[in-house]
């Protein structure tokens, strides 16, 4: 197991340089991680940030949990889940970690890897996602099934959409908006309370779903492209990005002003979007092999992924793109 420390790279430009020059644009220059931990896991497939900001967690086609302090990206320990592959991680608080994997289980556990409580949700889990107050999980399933759970281990529904994996889930902050896709390219939206339309399909099927604008619009990510679903509408707009694979991850900024999406396939960029038009705001070094997931903390200040490559990476976003291009303006 090797640890690699780098230096933050200083971007040199990665501003739009609009104001009165329409068209000159440039492309962000990739900021470098500060810390590298090389071989976490055969592959990761998930990752978490607690809700102070102090903690990471990343779990891997194993199973197995790290820790992490992401002050210096230091590796303060781990344990086995007996999930196999892990497809979602959720701190319930800054003392506990929920997991949940593709033996259909979640897991509710002590940050010393002592199991305090579990309950079996399904066939195998291939989705994840929680709403912000960190109270609810909403499951997408290998047999085509969704399910939103407390995570106390009530269910609070289910509905069968397909008979293939489902893809991606999203869940709104206020639990009033489900969404879904699965890996034949159908795309639903609907409210718990309410049967599930169907949008209309993407080009490529979804990798990704996130609720943003205030719940309003749904976006997705495939193949090079965002997929977007605006409130009422079945209709969907494609919006090119600067990745050059599949987007595998969509997450948004708590602020909700960018989307942090990494890619895969034959590209393996992390890029923070503008997720009106994906357009690119920054960008950070890329990983060896297929992209899987990034996380970015609830003070904004941090940012984690991980990869085919096995290692797990930390990087600082203060100074990102969008910080670097307002300051840009403010001083034209």
């Amino acid at each position: 197991m090797r640890l690699t420390t780098l230096f933050l790279v200083v971007p040199l430009a990665s501003v739009f340089i609009a104001m009165g020059l329409a068209g000159c644009t440039t492309h962000p220059v990739p900021q470098g991680p500060y810390r590298i931990f090389e071989d976490a896991h055969s592959g990761g497939n998930a990752l978490a940030i607690a809700p102070d900001s102090k903690l990471g967690a990343s779990g891997g086609w194993s199973g197995k949990v790290r820790l992490w302090r992401l002050e210096d990206g230091f590796a303060l320990g781990g344990w086995q889940t007996g999930h196999g592959d892990l497809f979602g991680l959720l701190f319930l608080d800054d003392d506990q970690l929920l997991t949940a994997g593709y033996d259909g289980h979640v897991r509710v556990w002590n940050l010393d890897g002592t199991l305090d409580r579990s309950f079996k949700a399904g066939a195998a889990i291939t989705s994840f996602r929680a709403n912000p107050g960190r109270s609810h999980i909403f499951l997408g399933h290998n047999d085509g099934i969704v399910s939103l759970w407390h995570v106390n281990g009530e269910q609070l529904g289910s509905w069968r959409l397909s008979n293939r994996r489902i893809s991606a889930v999203a869940l709104s902050d206020n639990l009033e908006r489900l969404a879904a896709a699965d890996s034949a390219t159908n795309v639903w939206r609907w409210k718990p309370n309410a049967v599930p339309f169907r949008l209309q399909s993407p080009p490529t099927y979804a990798r990704s779903l996130v609720f943003i604008e205030d719940n309003k619009i749904l976006l997705g990510s495939g193949w090079f492209n965002l997929f977007s679903w605006h409130e009422g509408e079945k209709t969907l707009e494609i919006m090119p990005t600067d990745h050059f694979g599949i987007i595998s991850h969509l997450e948004s900024s708590p602020d909700g002003i960018y989307l942090a999406s990494i890619s895969r396939q034959t590209d393996s960029a992390i890029l923070l979007l503008n997720p009106s038009s994906g357009e690119s705001l920054d960008a950070f070094q890329k990983h060896d092999l297929c992209g899987q997931r990034v996380a970015v903390s609830p003070d904004g200040k941090t940012m984690m992924s991980n990869s085919d490559d096995a290692s797990v990476r930390f990087y600082k976003l203060p100074g990102a793109g969008i910080t670097r291009e307002a300051k840009a303006i403010e001083g034209q």
